[in-house]
């Protein structure tokens, strides 16, 4: 019985119990809804942080890798799932009721429940996601293309019509590689400029551009290619090795090469180039001045650049010189100079830049004149016409200073963009300038003449504007009339050029200059005779270990010596017979470990002298080394530019007392490094400043600055300061010692609390400076300082205090204490031409400047870059005021979470129409507070990182 009974109730209890599971679970929904409201905010929490850490990850890494798609995906359902989570968290905040208002809505709570179970649920599989076993960045790809310098439109027409010709080509399958040829300066780069930079080139292929020249080699265009590709090549990998780093990373690229100023045959296969053909789709496109060169690479199209129609040419000619040509007088010879320059642009342009604006009538016609006399030289490779025309282009520079600056200027690789102070420096030491110019006033005379050589068209300008080139063609020009077969002194000239061949001994014997910059030279001559040569710039050899220790025997007039970014140890004696040096240059010679005593002290003509790192690496020398230069650099009487690592204070000390260059103030260029300076040092300071002071005060037990130190920052115009423990204001290297500086950067001096203080204001302090950094400096609080260290006010201002008036761009970083930007309303009155602010990773900041200080609403008139970033408490700009930003033209903002209103509406900032945003971005942007709509359309976000 008992056992029928069980019999039957065993399956209504079975029933039951699924019946009790099914009803159980929604009720657990409802029951635990509170409970799993907080596990829901706890995970959706720490799934955030999460996102944060991987979004602040890839900006670390941006430019160079880039999210995965996986993670680009798991990002956007993070995001998703945190609007999710808000619009469920508000849901929550208002329970429904039923029976009236009574009771709960239980059916409601259940639903609700289960939601928040569910994205509980998914929370933990995003989480899981975040693993990303493989990671989540990759490389990023390398830009389609690089645009090259748009060419001038006097160019266009004409080169156009050749354009759509490639073009044209270009497009048929069959069509593998076209060949742009033509004589030197008839417009070939023009068109392959052109062809970089259209539109549909970037869309169908991955374009890589490669100038050559005559000196070209298969190693230099795996270099650049490289370079384009980001591929890392070592000076240690056989050419073999780099050419399948270079095949892996182009496989699967459908590129086109861009060839400009071939000479020879370049066998792609050798380079790393996966070769043309119908199935890969790439292409190669060269420029030459030879048809058999076509020939050789093995091109399916040639075709022929011709010269300018007559009435284009013309037209170019008349835009370039202005309206000076249409003077009756003027313009027949003008009609005859254009036929004369036979169509060719690169003629063209040089002699309108030789007439430009030239009203003389007499000059006009001697010029013609010039240019029907047959030719006086020739040179192989180079239109004989074509060089005439150049060549009387450079007889009308009629001052034989500047025709010998220009000579001086093919010393120089092919297509190389050439330093201007550096080049100017030469001159002087050489003598083309005079030395009783001063450096300043050498270099202010160089400029004119420089700018002189680029109105003329004999020299190009570079994007950067402390460089300058020159066109191959002119640089031909320059060779043929330094050869032995011209007339000019005689050059010998192996620049760029990498070969193991030393030429022979007469070619020693007969020059005046000799470069072998970038030459890839091994060995020198062991005694050559050189008994003309004012100039030998050996630069850039690394592997030039040794030279001969009688190697300077015979160099009686040698003035400039360049060794900079050479693999030397050391220094022959020999070099102390040279004494005419005016110029010895060892900058970045990384190995260089010591110099024999009593050298230096012999080259009594030195006028500079550069023994420094550029990059700021640590100096090799020896400390025994060092001191013995130091003391060695203080005979020399004729210094005028100096740049060495003192090491010591003490060596800096011996070199201030005993140097009469320096107590004559004739030493008005130095770079002057003490301690350890590597992270003080980039080459933009060295190249932009003169007179610079970098000194690491690690070891300093003063609370103030050494008086060596002192004695150079009071001449100084740029100063680098880092490690210093003690100093806790700037104020105390006194005001006096600021006066010249346009550059100051403070770094890692952990007393500095405040960078002025009053007494330094009403000093004067820093009344020309620029450029301010400030960096890891812990225990920074203030800028500039008005109060006592109780904090009672002094009496008020005096009328005419001011500082920082000239301040450009302002950067904190790594200030965890600073609470405001601006100390007062003064400070920002103060600074009326600040143009940039960077603010980065610093914690305590809360605002632009303390609530009860009073700015007006035009300060900061001229600032146009607003950086802020890592400011974790930063939450107002301006409070209460409403700031007109009338030249603000970019903004970035990168994970400041706390602040939540922008200052910028249509009217009050002009300029801006974009923000760079970074961090939490889109959850930041959305939860901003805006005046209105429009103000919030009109300034669009977008993803950065500064």
């Amino acid at each position: 019985m008992a056992e029928a009974l069980a019999a039957c109730t065993q399956p209504v209890c079975d029933i039951g119990k699924c019946l009790w599971v099914r009803i159980a679970t929604p009720i657990n929904y409802a029951r635990k809804l509170s409970k799993n409201r907080e596990v829901l905010c706890k995970k959706a929490h720490e799934l955030s942080l999460k996102r944060n850490d991987i979004v602040a990850e890839i900006e670390r890494c941006n430019p160079q890798k880039i999210p995965t798609n996986v993670c680009d995906d798991w990002i956007g359902n993070v995001q998703e799932m945190a609007t999710k989570v808000e619009t469920i968290r508000l849901e929550l905040n208002e329970e429904k009721r039923c029976v009236g208002g009574l009771c709960l809505d239980i059916f409601s709570r259940i639903k609700l429940g289960k939601r928040v179970v569910n994205m509980i649920n998914d929370i933990n599989e995003l989480q899981d996601k975040s693993k990303f076993e493989g990671g989540f960045l990759v490389d990023a790809p390398v830009a389609t293309v690089e645009n090259q310098p748009d060419p001038p439109s006097t160019l266009a027409k004409s080169a156009n019509h050749t354009l759509d010709m490639v073009l044209d080509k270009i497009q048929h399958k069959s069509t593998l590689k076209i060949g742009i040829w033509g004589m030197g300066g008839v417009g070939k780069t023009t068109i392959l400029k052109l062809l970089n930079n259209t539109p549909e080139i970037a869309r169908i292929y991955f374009v890589i551009w490669v100038t050559l020249s005559k000196s070209q080699s298969i190693r230099m265009i795996q270099e650049e290619v490289g370079r384009r590709l980001s591929v890392t090549i070592t000076k240690d990998e056989p050419n073999d090795g780099v050419a399948i780093k270079l095949r892996q990373k182009l496989h699967g690229k459908k590129y086109l090469l861009l060839l400009d100023d071939v000479w020879k045959m370049v066998d792609l296969d050798l380079v790393g180039l996966p070769n043309p053909n119908q199935n890969n789709g790439c292409k190669v496109v060269l420029t030459t001045r030879k048809f058999e060169v076509c020939r050789k690479m093995g091109t399916d199209i040639e075709i022929k650049v011709k010269v300018l129609p007559e009435e284009e040419a013309r037209e170019m000619f008349y835009t370039n010189v202005g309206d000076v040509v249409r003077l009756p007088a003027i313009k027949r010879f003008a009609e005859s100079i254009v036929t004369k320059c036979g169509g060719l642009p690169l003629a063209l342009k040089v002699v309108s830049g030789a007439l430009r604006k030239e009203e003389n009538v007499n000059v006009w016609e001697n010029f013609l004149r010039e240019l029907r006399s047959p030719a006086t030289s020739f040179i192989e490779d180079l239109n004989e016409e074509v060089f005439n025309i150049l060549k009387v282009s450079y007889d009308r520079l009629q001052d034989t200073q500047k025709k010998q600056c220009l000579l001086f200027c093919g010393l120089y690789p092919e297509d190389s963009e050439i330093e201007k102070s550096k080049l100017i420096g030469y001159w002087r030491a050489e003598g083309i300038l005079s030395r009783e110019l001063t450096l300043h006033e050498a270099h202010v005379k160089g400029h004119a003449i420089l700018q002189s050589l680029i109105d003329s068209s004999l020299l190009e300008k570079c994007d950067e504007d402390d460089h300058v080139k020159m066109h191959d063609v002119v640089r031909d020009l320059v060779l043929a009339m330094t050869s032995p077969k011209g007339k000019d002194p005689q050059h010998l000239v192996r620049a760029g050029i990498s070969s193991e061949k030393i030429p022979d001994a007469v070619e020693w014997e007969k020059a005046t200059r000799i470069s072998f910059i970038n030459h890839g030279l091994r060995n020198l001559p062991e005694s050559p005779n050189c008994p003309e040569l004012l100039t030998l710039l050996l630069q850039g050899n690394d592997r030039l270990g040794v030279i001969p220790e009688t190697f300077f025997n015979n160099m009686p007039k040698l003035k400039v010596l360049d060794l900079s970014c050479t693999g030397i140890e050391s220094l022959p004696t020999s070099i102390s017979k040279l004494e005419s040096l005016r110029e010895l240059v060892l900058s970045d010679c990384n190995s260089l470990k010591a110099l024999p005593a009593g050298v230096i002290c012999k080259l009594s003509q030195i006028g500079v002298f550069k023994l420094e790192r550029s990059y700021g690496g640590a100096s090799e020398l020896s400390d025994e080394s060092t001191e013995i230069v130091a003391k060695e650099l203080s005979e020399l009487s004729s210094l005028s530019s100096l740049g060495f690592d003192f090491r010591r204070v003490g060596n800096l000390q011996h070199f201030l007392e005993n140097s009469r260059s320096w107590k004559e103030e004739r030493l008005t260029q130095f770079w002057f490094f003490v301690g350890d300076c590597r992270n003080l040092i980039n080459p933009y300071l060295l190249s932009t400043y003169n007179m610079c002071l970098f000194y690491d005060g690690g070891e300093e037990r003063d609370s103030g600055l050494p008086s060596a130190i002192q004695d150079v920052l009071r001449r100084s115009n740029c100063f680098g300061l880092r490690g210093h423990e003690k100093l806790s204001t700037l104020s105390d290297v006194g005001a006096h010692n600021t006066y010249e500086l346009k550059y100051c950067a403070i770094q890692g001096c952990a007393a500095l609390q405040k960078i002025v203080d009053r007494n330094g204001l009403e000093m004067g302090a820093f009344p020309k400076l620029e450029d301010l950094l400030l960096r890891n400096l812990p225990e920074l609080k203030t800028i500039l300082c008005l109060e006592m260290e109780e904090g009672a006010l002094l009496p008020p201002l005096p009328p005419n205090a001011n500082i920082f008036t000239n301040l450009k761009c302002l950067t904190l970083w790594k200030c965890p204490l600073i609470k405001q930007v601006f100390s007062s309303g003064f400070m920002v009155q103060q600074l009326s031409n600040l143009e940039a602010l960077y603010v980065d990773s610093c914690g305590g900041l809360k605002g632009m400047i303390p609530e009860d200080e009073i700015v007006e609403h035009e300060a900061l008139p001229k600032l146009s870059i607003l950086c802020l970033l890592d400011l974790s408490e930063f939450v107002s700009f301006f409070k209460g005021v409403p700031m007109r930003w009338q030249s603000l033209e970019e903004v970035g903002i990168i994970n400041c979470p706390k602040l939540r209103k922008l200052p910028f509406d249509t009217n009050s900032a002009p300029d801006l129409k974009e923000i760079g945003v970074g961090g939490n971005y889109q959850e930041w942007w959305d939860a901003l507070e805006w005046d209105n709509d429009a103000t919030r359309l009109q300034f669009q976000p977008f993803l950065t990182q500064y």
